[in-house]
């Protein structure tokens, strides 16, 4: 792959991604298992099995160009592209996903995102997210800022 958002994606301390990821893959997630634990932060390593979803069909349908997002208690939410919807075997392994327990990742959001597509971006351009302590936040200029009522205007 030459695109890394391809084939892999990540938020905090939970990396969802194919089994054919990285060159190496064990060593990569060992690697990164080590510097978390010296961290004291708990690496999570979610795999999507090649057997359940190919190269192709991540490719294709665009799921690592997703976007997970944590929720409040501590779990998370990936957000996907239609073409993951249309994707059975996609589908499939994310309603699984979501089911299983065995993850943090327990909700699926889908969304049209065809039109950022056809513009020359993807579902991965949408994914910018800076997080900030409260004394930068005060530092940004407020009106550079989406909020609801910005939104709405």
């Amino acid at each position: 792959m030459f695109h890394n958002d391809v084939i892999s994606v990540s938020n905090r301390h939970v990396l969802f991604h194919h089994q054919h990821a990285f060159l190496n893959q064990q060593a990569v997630l060992d690697t990164l298992r080590e510097k978390t634990a010296r961290l004291d932060i708990p690496f999570t390593s979610v795999e999507v099995p090649q057997a359940q979803v190919s190269l192709d069909d991540t490719v294709a349908s665009y799921l690592f160009n997703s976007q997970l997002l944590s929720k409040a208690d501590g779990s998370m939410l990936i957000v996907v592209p239609e073409e993951c919807r249309q994707r059975s075997n996609v589908w499939q392994y994310l309603n699984e996903l979501v089911s299983s327990g065995a993850s943090p990742i327990n909700e699926v959001a889908v969304f049209d995102l065809r039109e950022s597509m056809r513009n020359g971006g993807g579902p991965a351009c949408l994914r910018l997210r800076v997080v900030l302590n409260h004394d930068e936040l005060a530092a940004v200029n407020p009106r550079s800022l989406m909020n609801d009522e910005r939104y709405q205007h």
